[in-house]
């Protein structure tokens, strides 16, 4: 009989401990807790087919965590909130990042403009560098810090489903990783040549088999590279033996019969070094 009444205490004390936990003043130990929980447990006692329940915030609850008077601190990212509590240092009232919490400033984490101008969700006029810093830093606060809701707003409709906005934004995402792809190839294809400057001396330009930090079995030689889409040529090294990386000549000359490849006033054509006095 003691058995089962300690059975039946420990079953009201953890009912009741559970219902405290299920209150809001208590979100943050609940995250704490969850977090611990394996992931493969948390799977089986969710069961197939169900979700985890998400908060939503509206940017007035956002802005009540903040720090102030010791309160908890979030921050908002590309309409995903974050508790940054535990970088009280860098996100509280007098840290260096206060700006960014209780607030939905997307565009600053690439822009720079910490203004309250600046401190905005609209991503209009943005290069796909800053898309992809915006998907960088998103990263970060996931590893980095707790994430616990969506912000209701730009990025987030009421239901916490994905707007216009945000489905613009996962385009320019993989638009953004495509040109990047691209971009390491053609650094592979045409790596940049080593340089050294001596103000008022002169100026070299030279290849090497590791130039451009891009290891390889080929030197390559000098020339200036018009790349498509670039305001401004780069010297890149070009291989100039076997045939060249695309198309279907049967050359000997390597790459160097690309058009957007010209030769650099004063520098021999076969030279791997050139020298330029200014």
């Amino acid at each position: 009989m003691s058995y089962l009444k300690t059975l039946f205490t420990l079953s009201c004390i953890v009912g009741g401990v559970a219902l405290l936990l299920s209150l809001d003043i208590f979100q943050r130990q609940r995250q704490q807790l969850i977090s611990l929980i394996p992931k493969d447990l948390k799977d089986i006692f969710r069961g197939p087919g169900s979700q985890s329940k998400e908060r939503l915030f509206t940017l007035d609850e956002l802005e009540k965590y903040r720090g102030i008077a010791g309160s908890d601190i979030y921050l908002a990212i590309l309409g995903q909130v974050f508790d940054v509590t535990k970088g009280r240092k860098h996100y509280g009232p007098d840290g260096t990042y206060h700006f960014f919490t209780g607030n939905a400033g997307t565009r600053a984490f690439v822009s720079g403009d910490f203004s309250q101008q600046g401190l905005k969700e609209n991503l209009d006029g943005l290069s796909l560098k800053d898309i992809q810093g915006i998907a960088g830093w998103v990263d970060f606060y996931h590893q980095q810090y707790t994430y616990i809701g969506k912000l209701v707003g730009h990025f987030y409709d009421n239901n916490g489903n994905p707007t216009e906005a945000m489905e613009e934004f996962e385009n320019l995402l993989k638009q953004a990783k495509q040109k990047q792809k691209e971009d390491d190839e053609d650094l592979r294809r045409f790596p940049p040549c080593n340089s050294e400057n001596k103000v008022g001396v002169s100026r070299r330009l030279w290849c090497s088999e590791n130039s451009g930090g891009i290891r390889r079995n080929w030197a390559g030689v000098p020339r200036q590279y018009f790349q498509p889409g670039q305001s401004q040529a780069r010297c890149a090294c070009v291989r100039d033996r076997g045939p060249p990386s695309s198309g279907s000549s049967t050359s000997n000359n390597g790459d160097l019969d690309n058009p957007n490849m010209k030769l650099y006033d004063g520098c021999e054509p076969t030279a791997t070094s050139c020298n330029f006095k200014d």
